[in-house]
């Protein structure tokens, strides 16, 4: 560890830092930290991953964190330089093993693997790991996690296990979702000796009722205590869950001055001193629709029977009919189904089917999608490039390249769309067309089913999307929580990207925009300017 004086290293002691004895020690096979920031989360795992690679022979590590930059961080801080600085751990590495960022080898063949993963989590795919370790848990999307989970399924048993650590946002994010609902929900108890009798000692969470002028209060009397006390220790909220979970907020570290946190109490937005420094979630998520913006998209006249689809099916003799396609596991995540086509210059989703219940296994639904697709005629089916491999290959040997596009997803892009014709499938800026598709329905550019039948669960999907800013990629990121599905809104958005190949719609893509000098000046998009 760096000295506090910053001259040189020191041995790594719990001197100070009690409350990760516990942590390190911990039997559990799966373990949760939820972590203000600079409370040591970053060394804790690195520490575990070097520890496991030194003493057991042959250990698999992964380590998965949402940036480039933050899986190379810490491969230096966390890794490169204990492994340096510490003539014990030089022993077991050697020049003519691979120690690049990405991957670092040791002489017993063990190996830390070191990966990033923050739209899709394909750069995880076919690595075996025997102890996945999830940074800045809370940045990671829900729907990525199992995909990166499946590296453990070959490892030893005996060795198998998974340290997911983060710091919290809104209610909603997927690490409160984890502790919430699959966590001890662990709190770091200090008692105050002020308190005796019947009742014994009162024991303080540590929260914002403990914050005094000159240091850690009693939330009960005002009286000072110690974060450090004797008797200090972890307890459960709960008794017994999949994770062990520990809170640990910067009031009880020793290297977090006081003033420091009554500075931080005055200066930062009070959502932002809940989760850096407390490291607690704060309901601060943005909606970006509502229902209301909903209900004023749907037409009553448009219903989702037998009889009115008809009125559909004849229309595709002379009109084209678009379709999208979300493929889902079936837990938490459902394969959707999505229908429309242009009314004017609206463009209507008049039929949308989640495939649940006795209908999650995939050759039951690819009978019911190629029935759909052939009743309506449809001439393109946009689909998820990421959750279908297999489905969307029969698709396309069924209906040809032509009329089944995949879409994938992706961070930041040169363009919002493109194609890349060597991969055969569409990138998409996530982030900007999801915004700019809520947008539209903002505008009353979409139409939908009537209420009723879209309430449940198409506008429900659309509604459990939420916008944090993610720090660490400097956007603003959607996202949802694992229990709350939003299948119905990517199907909605696959489907009106196949729309565009045949009807470009620059002005929700890509718009003009007004410059107060020059007047209107058009965007970077190049194809065809068609409106509809």
């Amino acid at each position: 560890m760096p000295r506090e004086d910053g001259l040189g290293y020191e041995p790594f002691s719990f001197a100070g830092r009690r409350h990760m004895r516990r942590i390190y020690d911990s039997p559990s096979r799966r373990i949760l930290l939820f972590c203000a920031r600079q409370v040591e989360k970053s060394t804790l795992l690195g520490n575990s991953a070097i520890t496991h690679s030194c003493l057991v022979a042959g250990h698999r590590t992964l380590y998965v964190s949402p940036s480039a930059t933050q899986t190379k961080t810490f491969s230096v801080d966390r890794i490169k330089e204990p492994m340096q600085t510490s003539e014990v751990l030089r022993m077991f590495v050697s020049s003519a093993l691979a120690q690049n960022v990405f991957e670092k080898q040791f002489k017993n063949l063990s190996k830390i693997t070191l990966r990033y993963a923050f739209l899709n989590a394909d750069r995880t795919r076919g690595i075996p790991a025997w102890r996945l370790l999830l940074d800045e848990f809370q940045d990671l999307l829900p729907d990525n996690i199992p995909i990166i989970e499946q590296c453990t399924s070959h490892a030893p048993e005996r060795w198998k296990a998974y340290v997911y650590a983060g710091t919290p946002k809104s209610l909603d994010n997927v690490i409160e979702y984890y502790r919430a609902q699959h966590s001890t929900q662990g709190e770091w108890v200090v008692p105050c000796d002020a308190h005796g009798g019947e009742g014994g000692r009162y024991w303080n969470i540590l929260g914002e009722k403990n914050i005094g002028k000159k240091g850690l209060i009693c939330e009960r009397c005002g009286g000072r205590i110690d974060p450090m006390h004797a008797a200090a220790q972890w307890a459960n909220m709960v008794a017994d869950a999949p994770f062990e979970s520990f809170r640990i907020p910067q009031l009880m570290v020793p290297w977090k001055s006081w003033a420091e946190i009554l500075l931080d109490y005055k200066r930062y937005p009070r959502d932002k001193f809940y989760n850096e420094v407390l490291g607690v979630s704060f309901d601060s998520g943005l909606r970006p629709l509502t229902s209301a913006d909903l209900m004023l998209s749907c037409c009553a006249d448009v219903r989702m029977s037998s009889e009115a689809l008809e009125t559909y099916r004849a229309l595709s003799a002379g009109q084209a009919i678009v379709a999208g396609i979300d493929w889902g596991t079936g837990e938490n995540s459902f394969t959707v189904l999505a229908l429309g086509t242009y009314i004017t210059t609206r463009f209507r989703i008049f039929y949308l089917h989640r495939f649940d219940r006795d209908e999650v296994d995939p050759p039951v639904q690819m009978v019911k999608i190629i029935e759909m697709l052939l009743y309506f005629r449809v001439a393109i089916c946009g689909t998820d490039y990421g959750g279908g491999f297999d489905r969307n290959d029969q698709l396309v040997r069924k209906f040809g390249p032509q009329r089944i596009q995949k879409y994938q997803y992706f961070g930041r892009m040169r363009r919002k769309v493109e194609h890349d014709p060597k991969l055969r499938r569409w990138k998409v800026s996530r982030t900007e067309v999801m915004s700019d598709i809520f947008n539209a329905i903002k505008r009353q550019q979409f139409e939908f089913p009537r209420w009723p039948e879209f309430k449940e669960p198409f506008a429900q999907d659309m509604l459990n999307i939420y916008s944090e800013y993610n720090v660490s990629q400097r956007m603003t990121q959607y996202s949802h929580r694992p229990d709350k599905p939003d299948d119905s809104f990517h199907a909605i958005l696959y489907c009106f990207l196949a729309s565009m190949i045949l009807v470009p719609r620059p002005d929700i893509i890509a718009p003009l925009r007004e410059d107060r000098n020059r007047g209107a000046v058009r965007s970077s998009y190049s194809g065809p300017v068609y409106q509809g």
